[in-house]
């Protein structure tokens, strides 16, 4: 509802001129991305905020997806009052509105930490994600109209590329400000050792007898340091009871680094085995990941009530402890997005007090004929474009919400999260290189072959990653980023295709189907709750088979609209 068609005629000066430049506004082109920044690093710090927020409120999988569900349900619920907001203020005016209500949002991370609510959070996300849907309905078409249509495709892929920087940047900033639990270092001199070489061995090949044995003798020094050197399955194969039986003797510091190296079955025995006093002896840094652990994994019923009468054994100093702590966790997050709204404001204010050509022409005021949006929806390729949006937002959110959570599982990357969080920039990393690239490649291969052949490997990226375990898995599902690069832009310019005065409609179409990033993750987690997250991994796949059919067959345009004249 906020733009009409793109008016080429009346951007450039002459139709030579205007079929061989790339932009006809430079300068704005230029400005204009570094709102594609911003909003590419906020979004993208969602998938720090999952895990973190995971934690601190200990919720399920399905729970923490909310934080995905708020945020891009924001684009269907706002998409199009934030249409009537660009089309009364125009793109300039727009933008500002955009920046400044995401500031706003931002700001409201402060008492939502202090409340230590998750509606809260939410809340601020959910404004967040407002301000941010202004930015999308104005920013996107603003890209594509800023010169020929011919290259509307490359322009905003390449803008498309510094929101990708955004997203690069972003999990390295998280990481560091937000998952910023410490973790004990261990010498390399110990590491390397031949005693803890060979306690390492035994871990992982030895019979069990003689494992249980070895780490009952083992100083704990050495014990920690195999344990952490050890395979991710190496404790899988013995008695989760006479492995915890052999843990119990230990001191208290080394026990707190003992409880981090575990997971799975051995973690609830050990944690069953300790007495109330030993329970509260572990560091509160170390208790809370160890119940966030227990609570995400795939129980029975008898590990359930395992695990309850462990909960309920914690004496009320330790659960204030906990609570302390999982309260300290929450402000960890105030100061991160307070700097972030500051730099929302500046960002405005500049934009404001620059001079962007207004192309008042392509606004909702130039289209006469008042369509609707259903007028442009019985257009095939608008209509099969909503549903590619949908699910290609899906599958990357999806892919990048689970990330930081699958890498740190024992049989993928056995990772701290905060070392998975570095990861997942070359996830996000990918697709600026990506985008990059695909913005000159989009010039000279046909866009709908390019997005099929796109969409295919990343699929066979996701089936990868799921049949397999270790560095396969990992490198391949942080690949997928490099082939997600150019699908939301290709997919944006081929949708709004010779649309004439129906543009407008369209866009605002493609914008309320980015819900899919609400949609698809909160799906993935009810999977991920009762089959795990590895196999969970089905419904991003599913999305990128869809992608292929858009690229080869959905995306012709069989019935074009006649442009507007702007004579």
């Amino acid at each position: 509802m906020a733009f009409a068609a793109p008016p080429i005629q009346s951007t450039t000066s002459s139709p030579a001129t205007g079929k061989t430049r790339y932009t006809d506004y430079p300068m704005a082109m230029a400005v204009t991305t570094t709102i594609f920044f911003m909003w590419g690093f906020l979004t993208v710090l969602n998938d720090i905020l999952i895990p973190h927020l995971k934690s601190v409120f200990e919720l399920n999988y399905a729970q923490a997806m909310l934080v995905q569900f708020t945020f891009f349900g924001a684009y269907f619920l706002m998409s199009l009052p934030a249409g009537r907001v660009v089309a009364a203020l125009g793109y300039k005016k727009g933008i500002v509105a955009g920046l400044s209500i995401a500031a706003l949002g931002a700001f409201g991370f402060w008492p939502a930490a202090q409340l230590h609510s998750y509606a809260a959070f939410l809340a601020a996300l959910f404004v967040l994600a407002t301000g941010i849907t202004v930015l999308q309905v104005a920013a996107n078409a603003y890209v594509a109209l800023l010169g020929p249509e011919r290259t509307s495709s490359s322009r905003l892929t390449l803008a498309q590329a510094m929101n990708s920087l955004g997203t690069t940047i972003g999990p390295k900033f998280g990481g560091l400000l937000i998952l910023s639990a410490a973790t004990a270092v261990i010498p390399a001199a110990l590491r390397s050792a031949p005693e803890t070489v060979q306690l390492v061995q035994t871990l992982n090949d030895a019979p069990v007898a003689q494992t249980i044995d070895a780490v009952r003798q083992a100083p704990p020094d050495r014990l920690v340091a195999a344990l952490n050197d050890a395979s991710a399955s190496a404790l899988d194969r013995l008695p989760a009871k006479d492995l915890a039986d052999a843990f119990v003797h230990l001191p208290a510091a080394s026990m707190a680094q003992v409880v981090d190296s575990l997971s799975g079955a051995p973690l609830l025995a050990t944690l069953s085995a300790l007495s109330p006093q030993q329970l509260a002896a572990l560091p509160a840094a170390t208790l809370a990941p160890a119940l966030d652990k227990l609570t995400s994994s795939h129980l029975n019923t008898d590990d359930a009530a395992q695990f309850a009468k462990v909960r309920a054994s914690l004496t009320p100093e330790t659960q204030q402890q906990l609570a302390g702590y999982r309260q300290k966790q929450a402000e960890l997050v105030q100061v991160p997005y307070l700097g972030l709204g500051l730099a929302l404001i500046v960002l405005a204010i500049g934009v404001w007090l620059f001079r962007l050509p207004p192309l008042t022409e392509s606004t909702e005021a130039a289209d006469t004929s008042h369509h609707t949006l259903m007028d442009a929806l019985r257009h095939s390729h608008v209509l099969f474009g909503v549903l590619a949006i949908f699910f290609y937002v899906g599958a990357e959110v999806s892919i990048g919400s689970f990330l930081v959570n699958y890498l740190s599982l024992p049989e993928i990357g056995h990772m701290s999260e905060q070392a998975a969080a570095n990861h997942v920039v070359y996830y996000w990393g990918g697709a600026m290189v990506g985008r990059l690239a695909g913005s000159a490649l989009l010039i000279y291969i046909n866009p709908r072959k390019l997005l099929a052949a796109f969409a295919a490997i990343a699929g066979l990226l996701v089936l990868t990653t799921m049949l397999t375990q270790g560095n396969v898995a990992m490198v391949s599902i942080i690949a997928i980023g490099l082939f997600n690069s150019i699908m939301f832009p290709t997919i944006f310019a081929l949708g709004i295709e010779r649309m004439g005065p129906l543009t407008g409609k369209a866009s605002s179409l493609l914008i309320m189907a980015i819900v899919g990033g609400a949609l698809v993750p909160l799906a993935q987690g009810v999977l991920a709750d009762h089959m795990g997250i590895q196999h969970a991994f089905i419904l991003p796949l599913l999305c990128y088979g869809y992608i292929v059919f858009y690229g080869l067959r959905g995306s012709l345009v069989r019935d074009p609209v006649t442009p507007v004249s702007h004579s």
